[in-house]
C-alpha cells in the first residue's frame, strides 16, 4: 500500500494535467514516471539510497 497510493495519486495528476494532450505523449509520461518509481525502489531495496534521505 505504501507504494500504490502515491502511484495512484501521481498518475492521476498526469491524467488531469494531460488533459488535451495526444495519447502518446500521455502515454510516455506515464511510462517515464513509471520507470522514474521503479528506479527509486529499486535503488532503495538494494541498499544504494543515501541514507539521509530515508525515512525514519
Amino acid at each position: 500500500m505504501e507504494i500504490v497510493i502515491p502511484l495512484i495519486i501521481g498518475l492521476s495528476l498526469i491524467w488531469l494535467i494531460g488533459r488535451g494532450v495526444p495519447w502518446n505523449a500521455k502515454l510516455r509520461t506515464i511510462l517515464v514516471t513509471l520507470a522514474v518509481v521503479v528506479l527509486i525502489v529499486l535503488l532503495e531495496r538494494g541498499g544504494y539510497w543515501p541514507e539521509s534521505w530515508r525515512r525514519s
